[in-house]
């Protein structure tokens, strides 16, 4: 269903059989013009590898011809490489499989913050009716644009994380609200932060951590990453 892609950006390449081109020219007509190309399909669906490896031949190949009659070429780098930064060795292309999923994880992101549009509704209604999409799962039966989304849920759980207002949207335990660098989430395992949202870990009436809760409930680890959390008083949000 998808394999217009590589067919488009082979048909794009194909047209510029003939000329004779600088590096710097080509550099140009990959990065701004083929590159782009699949930009809104990949905002929506999740690529199979076979398409974007295929899309990666083409212009690797593309790249390191020389000459536009000749069909033989070495790749003196691989795309992997090529698709680095300049200043990390590589020249800067894109790896196909990395920005479709980062496409597909703003349209998580937009689950996240934006609530009440009427895609997040239709979605949470049928996927993540009991918590939101970090907690999602794949469900029963999922369609494809679906299966595509969730795959970058992964990605947004490593870069993503609550920032404390009220604290009664946010459950204790499964989301990432920790300061942690390396782990956002907590290791106690304890019945009683099951469902329980971060309000209530609050004084009563009062936004400040009550300390002798958390010391009965959370491992030392955990109290020190909570404990270190500055509550902004002034805040009521999220």
């Amino acid at each position: 269903m998808l394999g217009f892609l590589k067919d488009k950006v082979q048909s794009k390449i194909r047209s510029w059989d003939g000329k004779i081109m600088a590096r710097s020219g080509k550099e140009i007509l990959v990065k701004s013009v083929v590159q782009t190309l699949p930009s809104y399909a990949m905002s929506v669906f999740l690529l199979p590898l076979e398409i974007t490896r295929d899309i990666e031949k083409s212009l690797s190949k593309f790249w390191w011809t020389s000459k536009p009659t000749n069909s033989s070429h070495i790749s003196w780098m691989s795309w992997e490489r090529m698709s680095k930064h300049k200043t990390a060795g590589g020249l800067g292309f894109r790896n196909f499989r990395d920005f479709n999923l980062a496409m597909l994880g703003k349209q998580g992101w937009r689950f996240i913050t934006n609530p009440e549009s009427l895609v997040t509704k239709i979605y949470k209604a049928k996927y993540f009716s009991g918590g939101d999409f970090l907690t999602s799962s794949l469900g029963h039966n999922p369609s494809f644009i679906w299966r595509s989304i969730h795959a970058a849920k992964q990605l947004l759980l490593e870069g993503v994380k609550w920032r404390i207002g009220n604290g009664e949207s946010i459950y204790i335990s499964g989301q990432p609200w920790l300061h942690d660098n390396t782990n956002q989430f907590f290791t106690t395992e304890s019945p009683a932060i099951e469902n329980q949202k971060v309000s209530s870990l609050f004084k009563l009436d009062e936004k400040e951590w009550d300390v002798e809760i958390i010391e009965d409930i959370f491992n030392d680890r955990d109290q020190r990453q909570i404990l270190a959390i500055q509550l902004n008083k002034q805040v009521m949000k999220m």
